[in-house]
């Protein structure tokens, strides 16, 4: 019998992350795994950012290898390009191939750097399974090289699943990624996902239902979606949340939907399990998002939110700066258009011209000067200098800062009621705080920032205990669901007034600031903050109070 020749997938991950999974390569590991049972032993190893290159290639070579693969994409392609040089250099009778995005976008660049020695673009499963064929037969790399013909796999049905025959082990990872489509319905232009495809292709329903049973055999806690727009098909969407709320209810889940496919009935499911939904909003200005071949119905837009805000939904938006058309102030008002829908959380990126894109193609058309290599980010156009795209960023920064890092859903529109301020001009005076205050604990941080935007010490104070409040208690929550501890997480946070009248009055619907710095004594105090079952729970610790029971 012919020895096994071991072949190392390589994953470098940019931190070591719930979403730290390496799915594709262990894809991969799974076809070769029927195709060749006997002849390919395949290993797939998780690298990080943080390592370093010499550190990599020592753990690839400890896997004593004859042919090593890279999944790279834009944040991995420079290390990777690094790594591969050092195996080069160390084992020079080692074969090395590349697959992934920037694989995809770019082939002839990377072969061009020449430290790989195939570039195998597109969908891996079947031209991979091709390539070991070839190369088991003894067939050099250069008539390899001739037959590459990249081809979307048109049958996901016909792939196997790693989660289901072992090449990928849910109990190994602190989250799961669940390939539930590929491709996608829509022709973004500064997207890679509908590029080269053949439509949208759904994983198999009686596929769906095993890995989340497997999902939930192993105690895996929270799952990444992969579908761009999960949503689309809605009676598929739907089965799959009814399916998901009978077989697994305990696991957190993360979409990615689109507003027009939502319906009351939609929004009601998503909630009937643990669930958070990114939504791509990209720009609230509709002649802007058709330059890139999209659109928005402001009206729609905010009717389907709105289903999901009074069914309880947690929901959040993408937003990008530097597109087509658009200049800073256009930013800022799709920032305040986002932000008074009330999402859990904003996640903002400056435009990137990827490779592969039609955004490519079309960037000196629009006159976008960008980077031409990783990671590709605009740095200026005819409506955003790039004096304007540092201002965006810093605005990005604080809107991070303080709306989802802070946790400042249940305070943030209170806050500015009282400012009488737009969100866009907030985060520019909290960028500038930024840029002289420095905290870790981003909770004090807010609050101090706060305490400084009002004149009168009373309001000051107020405002002050109610960011403390809801930071504190918004971050152990968040760490409660995320941890199995025995033991609830606690924090100590002090306070100007007794924390459990100030409850009590926003309880009561007294949220104007003068008022509730009127009916407030102050009383400056400590309170132990913790969580029980899904709610906090506070008690004072100093000075001793007995006027009240503990919340």
């Amino acid at each position: 019998m012919e020895p096994l020749m071991n072949l190392t997938l390589v994953a470098i991950h940019i931190e070591a992350s719930a979403r730290a999974v390496p799915l594709g390569p262990a894809m991969l590991a799974s076809v070769l795994k029927r195709a060749f049972p006997e002849a390919v032993q395949t290993r797939v190893l998780d690298l990080f950012l943080q390592q370093s290159a010499q550190a990599c290639a020592e753990q690839i070579l400890a896997t004593d290898p004859a042919w090593v693969g890279f999944s790279i994409y834009v944040w991995n392609r420079a290390l990777a390009r690094e790594v591969a040089e050092i195996l080069r250099r160390e084992n020079p009778s080692l074969l090395l191939f590349a697959g992934g995005s920037e694989a995809t976008a770019d082939p002839e660049g990377m072969l061009a750097e020449g430290f790989l020695d195939l570039v195998l673009p597109g969908e891996g499963e079947e031209l991979l399974v091709e390539v070991i064929e070839h190369l088991l037969r003894g067939a050099s790399t250069a008539e390899i090289r001739q037959g590459i013909r990249p081809a979307p796999v048109k049958d996901l049905a016909t792939l196997p699943s790693p989660y289901l025959d072992g090449s990928l082990d849910p109990t190994a990872y602190p989250g799961m990624l669940w390939e539930l489509s590929r491709g996608c319905p829509f022709r973004c232009d500064f997207c890679f996902e509908s590029r080269g495809t053949a439509g949208t292709r759904r994983v198999p329903m009686e596929r769906v239902k095993a890995e989340l049973q497997r999902f939930e055999a192993c105690g895996v806690s929270q799952v990444f979606v992969l579908d761009p727009t999960f949503n689309f098909d809605k009676r598929q969407a739907k089965a799959i949340l009814r399916l998901i709320a009978e077989e697994a209810p305990a696991i957190h889940f993360f979409f990615e939907i689109r507003s027009e496919f939502i319906d009351r009935e939609l929004a009601r499911l998503f909630t009937s399990i643990r669930c958070s939904l990114q939504i791509g909003l990209q720009s609230a200005d509709d002649a802007v998002l058709r330059k890139i071949n999209r659109s928005l119905d402001r009206a729609d837009f905010e009717a389907k939110i709105l289903l999901l805000h009074k069914a309880g939904a947690t929901y959040g938006f993408d937003l990008i700066y530097g597109l087509p058309g658009d200049s800073l102030q256009g930013f800022r008002d799709s920032l305040d258009f986002a932000l008074g829908l009330a999402p859990n959380h904003l996640d903002i990126f400056p435009l990137s011209v990827l490779p592969g894109t039609r955004l490519q193609a079309t960037a000196p058309d629009f006159g976008l000067q960008h980077l031409k290599e990783i990671p590709y980010t605009v740095i200026a156009s005819p409506g955003f200098s790039e004096t304007d795209m540092r201002t965006a960023a810093r605005t990005a920064h604080a809107c991070d800062v303080m709306y989802n890092q802070g946790k400042a859903v249940p305070w943030f529109a209170m806050l500015l009621d009282w400012l009488s301020v737009a969100p866009s001009e907030l985060f520019g005076r909290f960028a500038e705080y930024l840029d002289t205050h420095d905290n870790p604990d981003i909770t004090a941080l807010q609050a101090a920032f706060f305490a400084s935007c009002f004149a009168i010490p009373k309001e000051a104070a107020v405002a002050a205990d109610i960011v403390t409040y809801f930071g504190y208690s918004g971050a152990l929550v968040e760490v409660a669901a995320r941890t199995s501890q025995e033991a609830a997480p606690t924090r100590t946070a002090t306070f100007h007034h007794d924390p459990r009248a100030l409850l009590e009055q926003l309880q009561a619907g007294i949220t104007e600031l003068e008022d509730l710095a009127c009916v407030l004594p102050e009383w400056p105090c400590q309170a132990l903050l913790f969580v029980e079952g899904e709610e906090t729970h506070l008690r004072i610790v100093s000075p001793e109070d007995h006027s009240f029971g503990m919340l």
